[in-house]
């Protein structure tokens, strides 16, 4: 897919959405750490970045690098053009302690020649509710 990213931001955008989130996509200008800003009830700023990969990528784990920027919650999405794309929610301190010590976040593994998202982000999946639970 050729615009992912921009794809994956406004996936994400619609999502929120339609969740009734108040969200709008951040002012590059001066927000260029993060790509949506959510607005919570309480009037709490939540700032999320969004990081995509294709699943069927041919690259080795799919990493995903600049996760160590100034954000709330990183949003992973990982499309997959053949079945469903799916979504990952987690704070920032999750993303960090699934990357460890690696450069980057791999996202994917390879099993008998098919890709599979690392197990580590399975409990993330679809996980919008956690948005709320900011203090």
């Amino acid at each position: 897919m050729k615009y992912i990213g921009k794809y994956s931001e406004l996936l994400v955008l619609t999502k929120l959405l339609e969740q009734d989130f108040e969200a709008y996509l951040a002012i590059k200008v001066n927000q260029d750490d993060y790509d949506i800003t959510v607005i919570l009830e309480n009037d709490r700023v939540v700032r999320i970045q969004v990081k995509s990969t294709d699943l069927n990528n041919t690259g080795t784990n799919n990493v995903i690098n600049g996760i160590d920027k100034k954000y709330d919650y990183l949003i992973l999405v990982v499309v997959n053009q053949v079945e469903k794309t799916r979504i990952f929610v987690m704070t920032k301190d999750e993303a960090i302690n699934i990357k460890g010590s690696s450069k980057g976040l791999g996202v994917t593994r390879q099993e008998q020649k098919k890709f599979l998202v690392k197990d580590e982000f399975l409990a993330h999946e679809d996980k919008w509710q956690k948005l709320l639970d900011t203090a």
